[in-house]
C-alpha cells in the first residue's frame, strides 16, 4: 500500500493497486478510505465497515430507506436501526 496523493477529487491519502489487493487483501484495509487502482486508473475504494454503515445511514436520509433496502439487499434489522436514537 502506498501513501501517495490521489488523482481523485476526494481526499484519499492511501492508494493500493489491484495486484497488491490480490496478494494481501487484509493488509490493504485501514481506518482510512483507500483508493484502489488498476493500471493507474481508479476502480474503487476500500473502507471500514463503520464508514460504510455510516454512509448507508446518511444515504437513507436523502433516499427512501425501503428502496435502499430492496436495491442493496439490506436486512429488516438495518431498516429498524435507522430509527434508533444516537445513530448517525
Amino acid at each position: 500500500m502506498t501513501k501517495q496523493q490521489s488523482q481523485s477529487p476526494l481526499s484519499v491519502p492511501e492508494t493500493v493497486t489491484i495486484s497488491d489487493l490480490r496478494r494481501n487483501p487484509t493488509r490493504c484495509f485501514s481506518d482510512a478510505t483507500v483508493e484502489v487502482t488498476y493500471r493507474g486508473e481508479k476502480v474503487g475504494y476500500l473502507m471500514s465497515s463503520e464508514q460504510f454503515e455510516i454512509g448507508l445511514k446518511i444515504l437513507a436520509q436523502v433516499e427512501d430507506p425501503e428502496v435502499l433496502k430492496e436495491k442493496l439487499g439490506l436486512t429488516d434489522s438495518w431498516l429498524k436501526s435507522l430509527g434508533e436514537p444516537g445513530q448517525p
